[in-house]
């Protein structure tokens, strides 16, 4: 079925604003479908998808297009005239291709993964594809910490890094055609990284804990990640740059992967040891925004930062870390234009942010303000969590009264609070603590608010504690909630159920589940987790010993970048 010129028209107008933007005809070769699980102007801003666009479009027998999911209005247009999903750059139907790949970095675009499916014309259940459905592939940080949440809809993961694993995968995918589906699947396990669902079986108990895992067909026990051997081999900067983004024709540059500061709450933190730098190139575009967990670990930041402006160039970032910001520092980022400073106490009381591994006093929150006002600064956006492990009314209250403080001290700076929801994490040291209620969440937001009464000054953007929760289901959950993921998507086919949680609640009962199994249950050490058989480099004896200096209240030092030896799992 062709598609429809007002639908192809206006894809072309979008592109037309892009440059970088890679064509090549298929002319036999191997076709992939790039797809991120939202819309166009998220996905364009993720320099991580932008980068496996990149990479395949290198390889000579390989032909890479972009899938989004589309706009509102779009999509009712596609449903009316029973469009399937297609391509950007060629506007060809997803399920020509032979390869869909989803780069996939948030537990909420879950949903989209089976709503895309359904809208391309595919079977969703990875059982239910044959030889002429394209092989589903899936990466990206959600598939790398926790794969089973999406393990009935997707036939094969890359866990960990692309750019060393990508040339291998496409090599077994030479063989499409010659064997059958099965036997690729089989070829795609003896990729380093490879992670294929289908030939591993968990076994679950009467209390529905998992008792056991059967694999077959030489599958490996555990399923290592992926770690690129050298960073710099590779391209690290924006191959598509375009104004419809958030980031407006902002040129994304890689500055350092993986953080050594060990946030007790921090899913990347742990998957992505060591921290490495990599030598950035600051020529070329206008405005360039350094992206990484921690940009001002890298020892040449400073520099980096210097040769940018000093070629009257500007660049951003997206955060600081309270204790790497200095005069020198905050000059340098107003010089490369940007206007807000954002921090992340994340917490508080000195005590709280202790527990967590962010050992900062107010004193040092209060004088990184300080320093960026003397800049200049002139907004400040600062990062809180409601909801930790041992967190009290008291805790959440000095969040407002830190706030207070910190705009009666620098009345001239505007102050936003951006408020999220704690939600326990995969390969962190709080995997096994029980998430607070939505009602609990409600709560302590609502100390929040009153603890800023009358402060006028101060905006808050707060989390909704209903998704928070559903975060919740999903970030520590298993392929049996499958079935949620379609409730969610049956209410519309615009998602009408999806803002308020109620299709995944749904599902959940349907499916025979107890959604507090998966939130508000506390996980015992000796327990099986769901992604127990994936392998991080990170044992669970480092773990548990890091969630018990968070109960005593003790830090953990940080590991230098380059010489990350202080935890021994590196």
């Amino acid at each position: 079925m062709p598609i429809p010129s007002r639908l192809t028209e206006r894809v072309r107008k979008l592109l037309a604003q892009e440059s970088g933007t890679i064509y090549k005809k298929r002319d036999g070769r191997i076709a992939f479908a790039l797809a991120f699980p939202n819309t166009y102007a998220l996905g364009m801003s993720s320099l991580g998808f932008q980068l496996v666009y990149g990479m395949l479009n290198a390889i000579p027998d390989v032909v890479c297009e972009r899938v989004f999911l589309p706009e509102s209005d779009i999509l009712r247009q596609m449903l009316r005239s029973r469009t399937p999903l297609f391509s950007l750059e060629s506007q060809t139907p997803v399920s020509q291709f032979d390869v869909l790949g989803f780069s996939i970095s948030f537990e909420m675009d879950y949903i989209n993964v089976p709503r895309m499916l359904q809208l391309s014309g595919l079977p969703l259940y990875t059982s239910e594809r044959d030889e002429s459905h394209p092989l589903i592939i899936a990466g990206g940080p959600c598939a790398t910490f926790n794969p089973e949440p999406l393990a009935e809809f997707i036939d094969a993961f890359l866990i960990g890094e692309a750019e060393d694993a990508i040339p291998e995968i496409v090599d077994a995918l030479r063989l499409v055609g010659p064997i059958s589906r099965l036997d690729l699947l089989r070829e795609l396990t003896k990729v380093a990284g490879v992670y294929v669902p289908r030939f591993y079986l968990h076994k679950y108990g009467q209390s529905g804990l998992i008792e056991g895992l059967e694999i077959t067909d030489g599958a490996p026990e555990r399923v290592g990640r992926r770690v690129t051997r050298d960073l710099d081999a590779h391209d690290a900067t924006s191959v598509v740059l375009t104004p419809n983004t958030e980031f407006a024709d902002l040129a994304l540059a890689e500055a350092i992967r993986g953080c050594g500061r060990k946030c007790r709450f921090c899913a990347a933190g742990y998957m992505g040891l060591p921290p490495r730098p990599r030598t950035v190139q600051t020529e070329g575009e206008t405005r360039i925004g350094l992206v990484g967990s921690a940009v001002f670990d890298h020892p040449g930041a400073a520099a980096i930062c210097e040769a940018i402006t000093d070629a009257g160039r500007e660049f951003s970032v997206s955060s600081i870390r309270i204790e790497s910001l200095t005069d020198e520092l905050a000059e340098m980022m107003r010089r490369g234009g940007q206007e807000t400073i954002t921090l992340a106490p994340e917490a508080g009381t000195e005590m709280m942010r202790t527990a967590i591994n962010k050992p900062i006093s107010d004193d040092d929150i209060a004088d990184a303000v300080r320093i960026a006002s003397s800049a200049g600064f002139r907004r400040a956006r600062l990062y809180f969590m409601v909801g930790l492990p041992m967190e009290t009314d008291e805790d959440v209250a000095a969040i407002g009264a830190l706030a207070s403080r910190i705009a009666a001290e620098f009345p001239p700076m505007t102050l936003q609070l951006s408020v999220s929801c704690f939600v326990p994490k995969p390969w962190t040291p709080f995997q096994w603590v029980p998430m607070a209620s939505e009602r609990e969440l409600s709560a302590k937001l609502a100390v929040l608010r009153k603890s800023l009464a009358g402060n006028r000054g101060i905006r808050l953007n707060a989390e909704s504690p209903r998704l928070s929760v559903v975060q919740g289901w999903l970030a520590r959950g298993d392929r049996r909630l499958a079935p949620a993921l379609l409730a969610a998507v049956a209410p519309s086919p615009y998602g009408g159920g999806l803002g308020r949680g109620a299709g995944y609640a749904k599902g959940i009962a349907e499916a025979g589940l107890n959604p507090d199994f998966y939130a508000r249950r506390e996980r015992d050490f000796n327990e099986i987790l769901p992604w127990d058989h994936i392998d991080l480099g990170v044992t669970k004896d480092f773990l548990r010993r890091e969630y018990a200096k968070a109960l005593q209240g003790k830090p953990t030092p940080q590991c230098a970048v380059g010489t990350c030896r202080l935890c021994g799992v590196c």
